[in-house]
Parts: structure tokens; C-alpha cells; sequence
């Protein structure tokens, strides 16, 4: 087998069969993904998922450059050499082409196209499935090294058996004489460091970057949303200044033209002069137009935001106005329809304040896009420390270009059906004032606190690190842990793995999305029927019990959060179980006499004050 074509769906292709992954293929050889001879672009607008893939490649670029917010990998973001596009065909080459005699150890390698060798005594040749990997992204054939008497007769390869691989040895088919050059030697790629020689293909040799974008606009409906007021205005949503959706940022754009200069154009196109009555008249109307425009502007300015500040905010804002403006359900939807649980969803509300939230809302067809924006190898984080225990620095690797010579990113647009929390933003500031992490700062309603913590927190622009800003990091925490909380309790009764549901975070809004991230193209219903049926108990699971079998170990000195707890898959998790603390949902235990743990905030439990 040279080349095949392999028939998947999009979203199954999106996973498994991407680029540059080496998978099985059917029960006949292992495969490294080729790229698709047949693209079409995805129906999402580059422009829109510009700022989600920034913050995706920006910690990869600056653990590469050592420097801040720099790197060529954010320069082909910056100049839009990318495109977002729909793979129409699937194919894969034969990797390894190297072959392996199970009975004299016997090795060889052959071409791409040639058929798998025989050995000269023991007839067919078993595919070698391991390779060469690196963090760089370099990923190759085992290659024999030369005979030291120049006798080209070959390799055999012994101990492949055994899991060390120093035990590992050649030996000429020839003479005999064992090669002291180790299996492992140093990357061809980029000549930095030695590689890793394992078996593919494993989860460790590709790791796919990916972005979710809720509700995307398309294509054609892009052009009214490419503003400058595009991140003001997601502010604005947030506090209630605009209507959510795509509706309200497009008319913050028509606010951001200058109704003077629209009316100077319209006068010189029909040769009104200033001192002509109508021009007066018109250009008097466009002033007071000009001076009262728009108040919802004026809100967000209030927020002493800097540019920088600003637009990683009103990115968070966008993604949840969109969401929120999906096909939704609310609690109010289902009391106004009556029937006989009307008395039950009566009660909703009564748990929402038990467990600090201001809503719950089912999204019932939500519009998502998943885009592949190009992988790593040996670890998912942009930095590391392999199995050796060395530090390492995995390199961000786009796709191969297209004709257009721009990198492709693969993406499919497709629709799931989620949960969006809210958490009351009153409550969030009342937990960290008891909590002594800030001072009381008087807030009295939703609208305020939520401007309080705009001003007061910074972005979360990193998934790899927690903030630097302190309340950022505790309403991130709270957000994540509760997140966690309610994917685990969810996972129990919608009929998926805890696995298939996703997260998507909003932590300066205090709210987060749980939907279904099924590989496949239809809406399960199993959220929904949560939704109707089972959210009490749902909720009532999230403080049902505080403890961990690791405690107190896990409370103390694991940071609140382990794989019996807190942590969750990394497919599931937005963050890759990073920011996780139990101390914030149930408060901090109390420590030892003998304790070596010192300074560390106190929590009042949110659930539990």
C-alpha cells in the first residue's frame, strides 16, 4: 500500500485522521495522514476566529522566542496567511516503511511505493512500527546506521522486545560486528537534541491544537460585523447596554459611523453649499445625532479599559452573546408552557440561589465550527517535561499549504446542544470579599458587580497558566471547579461519557458552557432531556459530597484537584486540568499544627457560606 483514500466523516476526520497523524489503517499497516487532495473553505470567516487562534499559538511562540507576544508563528496570524478550509477527501501514506524479520531480526527499509520485503530465510517481513519524534515536530523512519568495516550488507536489530531502549543494539548481517551508534540519535529536523523512539501510532505523537467557535457568522453575513466596535460592543452585551447576538453587534457598527461626515457626502453629492437652509437644517439633526451617540459607548469607556485589555475582553464577551443568542430554553419557557411539571420548574429558580447561579439555560441547537489549526508532538503544552524528566519546548506545527500558499486549517461547522451556566456575579464578589481577597467594594446589584469585575480582573489569555492577577485567578478557579462539578454531574444522567461533554469558559463573566462533543453530525438530546427532567437532582450532586479518597493530601498539598476529584480527559477540559481547587467550592480545611503549608488564602467555601 503506497497512498489510500480513507472515507470519514468531517467530524471523524477533524479527530483522527488529520495531516501528519499516524494512525491504523483498517488491520494492514500503520498510516501517517497526507494531505487532502480536495478542499473546499469552510463557511467561517478568517477574520472572526483571528483572535481565538492568537491566544491558542501565543504560548507556543513565546516559549520558542523567549519573548513576549513574538514569534513568526503569530506573524501567520497576524498577516491572515492562513485559510479556513473543509477537507473533501481523506488520504495516508504507508509509516513506517521500515520492516523487521521476527526470527533473525533482520532489518530493512524501502520506498513509499514498493511493496513490504521479504527476508532471504524467512520469507515475509513484519512492518517496524516505531519511529523517531520530536519536539520540534520531526517525526521519521529508524535508520540503520553503516557498518564501521564499510560492509554493505545490512542491519539486524536486536532486544526490540525490551521497553528500554538502551538495551537496543545493531549488528551487521555481514560480519557480524555490533554498531556502537545508538537507536536514538539526534533530530534530523532541527538538529537540536535527540529524539524519542516509540511506537506509533500513540496519542503522545500527535497532539491536535484545536479552537471552538460558538456560533459563527458566515461568510456572506461577516462583512456588516468587521468593525472597530466589534470587541466595545461584546463588552456592552455583557452588561446588558446592547441586545445579544449578531443583530446587536451589527448595529454597533452602524453607531460607529460619523453621522456628520455622512451627511457632508450626501450635501456634495447634491451640491448644497454650507449657508443653503436644508444643509443647515440636515447637518443640525447629524450634530445632535453625533453628541448623544452611542450611550452604550460611554459605558464601557467607564471602564478604564486599555486597547489590549479590551479587546481580549470583548473576545470572551462575543463568544458568550453568541451563545447565548442560540436556539435557547430557559427556566421561564418551561413554567409559561404549564403541563404537570410546572410545579417542578417553579422550584428551579429556588436551587439556582441555593448553588450561587443566576441561570441556567438550555442551548437546543448551537451552532459550533471546530477548527484544527495545526498539532504538536510529545506534549500539548508549550512546555513540558518528557518522560526522561527533561524540560522540553514542543513546537507549534501548521498544516502544509495549499495552492494558495497559505496554511490550511481544517474545521468543520456543525451543531451541538449544551448548557449555559451563569453564576451570579453579586455572589462571586460576596465570596471573595469573605474570602479576604479583596475589600469590600459596595456593590449592591448584578449590573454593578459584573462592571466591578471587568474593571478589577484581567483576561485569561493563557490555558496553560494561571493569571498573574490574583481575583482573576480565584474567579477562574471558581468557575473551572464548578465547571468540572457540573460536567461530572451531568455525565451521569444525559447518557454520554463525562468524556463526550466539553467545556467552554467565560471566567471574567463567571459563566461556562457544557455541551456535547460527540464526533457525530446529530443532536443526542441528552442535555435536553437533563434539562427537563433531571436538573435538581444534577444539582444537588454538585455538593453532595466534598471529600476526596486522597484528602486531606489533595486539599492541602495537590492544590484542591486530582484525577479522583476534579480532573477530567484533556479533550474534555478547556484548560487541561489546570486552575482546579475543591478549597474554593467547600472552603479551606483547617491546617495541621505541624502543617508546612503557610500564606495560603483561607477560602470560605461558595457553596458552603
Amino acid at each position: 500500500m503506497a497512498i489510500d483514500t480513507i472515507n470519514r466523516t468531517n467530524i471523524q476526520a477533524l479527530w483522527r485522521y488529520m495531516p501528519g497523524q499516524p494512525f491504523n489503517f483498517a488491520a494492514r499497516a500503520a498510516v501517517l495522514g497526507d494531505t487532502p487532495r480536495q478542499v473546499s473553505a469552510l463557511d467561517v470567516p478568517e477574520g472572526w476566529v483571528a483572535a481565538p487562534l492568537r491566544r491558542l499559538i501565543r504560548p507556543f511562540a513565546e516559549a520558542a522566542s523567549g519573548v513576549s507576544n513574538i514569534g513568526p508563528e503569530l506573524d501567520i496570524i497576524d498577516r491572515g496567511q492562513y485559510e479556513l478550509v473543509r477537507a473533501e477527501d481523506l488520504r495516508a501514506v504507508r509509516f513506517p516503511n521500515t520492516y523487521l524479520c521476527g526470527k533473525c531480526n533482520r532489518f530493512r527499509s524501502v520506498r513509499p511505493g514498493d511493496r513490504p520485503p521479504d527476508c532471504h530465510e524467512h520469507g515475509p517481513m513484519e512492518q517496524f512500527q516505531w519511529a523517531e519524534v520530536h519536539e520540534c515536530g520531526h517525526i521519521g523512519e529508524v535508520n540503520p546506521p553503516h557498518c564501521r568495516n564499510n560492509c554493505r550488507a545490512g542491519m539486524r536489530l536486536f532486544n526490540t522486545k525490551s521497553l528500554s531502549l538502551s538495551r537496543w543494539y545493531w549488528r551487521c548481517v555481514g560480519c557480524g560486528t555490533r554498531s556502537d551508534v545508538p537507536v536514538a540519535r539526534a533530530c534530523s529536523g532541527c538538529r537540536r537534541g535527540r529524539v524519542t523512539v516509540t511506537r506509533v501510532p500513540q496519542t503522545w505523537v500527535y497532539y491536535p491544537q484545536q479552537i471552538t467557535v460558538l456560533n459563527p457568522p458566515t461568510r456572506n453575513t461577516y462583512a456588516s460585523l468587521a468593525h472597530e466596535q466589534m470587541h466595545a460592543a461584546a463588552v456592552a452585551q455583557a452588561l446588558g447596554m446592547l441586545p445579544p447576538g449578531l443583530d446587536g453587534l451589527r448595529a454597533a457598527g452602524g453607531a460607529d459611523a460619523d453621522p456628520i461626515a455622512k451627511v457632508q457626502a450626501l450635501a456634495a453629492s447634491f451640491g448644497w453649499e454650507p449657508g443653503n437652509p436644508l444643509y443647515e437644517q440636515v447637518l443640525a439633526e447629524a450634530r445632535s445625532k453625533a453628541d448623544s451617540a452611542p450611550a452604550w459607548r460611554d459605558e464601557v469607556d467607564a471602564l478604564g479599559l486599555d486597547e489590549e485589555h479590551l479587546d481580549a475582553l470583548g473576545e470572551e464577551c462575543r463568544q458568550l452573546s453568541l451563545a447565548r443568542a442560540a436556539t435557547g430554553l430557559t427556566v421561564d419557557d418551561l413554567t409559561a408552557a404549564g403541563g404537570p411539571l410546572a410545579t417542578s420548574y417553579a422550584a428551579y429558580r429556588q436551587l439556582f440561589d441555593r448553588y450561587g447561579l443566576s441561570d441556567v439555560t438550555l442551548l437546543r441547537q448551537l451552532p459550533v465550527a471546530y477548527v484544527a489549526a495545526g498539532y504538536t508532538r510529545l506534549s500539548s503544552r508549550a512546555s513540558a517535561v518528557n518522560r526522561s524528566g527533561a524540560s522540553i519546548t514542543p513546537r507549534f506545527r501548521f498544516f502544509p499549504t495549499g495552492r494558495t500558499g497559505k496554511f490550511r486549517m481544517y474545521g468543520v461547522r456543525t451543531e451541538t446542544e449544551g448548557l449555559l451556566f451563569q453564576i451570579d456575579p453579586l455572589k462571586i464578589v460576596e465570596w471573595l470579599v469573605r474570602s479576604s481577597v479583596v475589600d469590600d467594594p459596595a456593590v449592591t446589584d448584578a449590573a454593578d458587580a459584573q462592571r466591578w469585575l471587568f474593571r478589577v480582573t484581567e483576561p485569561v489569555v493563557d490555558v496553560f497558566n494561571p493569571p498573574a492577577n490574583r481575583i482573576s485567578e480565584a474567579v477562574l478557579g471558581l468557575t473551572h471547579s464548578f465547571a468540572h462539578r457540573a460536567m461530572k454531574a451531568l455525565a451521569a444522567r444525559c447518557g454520554l461519557n463525562v468524556d463526550s461533554l466539553a467545556e467552554f469558559l467565560f471566567p471574567s463573566n463567571g459563566a461556562f458552557l457544557i455541551y456535547a462533543n460527540t464526533r457525530s453530525e446529530f443532536i443526542l438530546g441528552g442535555l435536553e432531556h437533563v434539562f427537563r427532567f433531571d436538573l435538581p437532582d444534577a444539582l444537588r450532586e454538585l455538593d453532595a459530597e466534598s471529600r476526596c479518597v486522597f484528602d486531606p493530601p489533595c486539599r492541602h498539598h495537590f492544590g484542591g484537584a486530582c484525577a479522583a476529584c476534579l480532573h477530567v480527559s484533556e479533550v474534555a477540559c478547556a484548560r487541561f486540568n489546570t486552575v482546579l481547587n475543591r478549597n474554593l467550592l467547600f472552603g479551606s480545611l483547617p491546617q495541621a499544627a505541624d502543617s508546612d503549608v503557610s500564606g495560603d488564602i483561607q477560602w470560605h467555601g461558595y457553596w458552603t457560606s
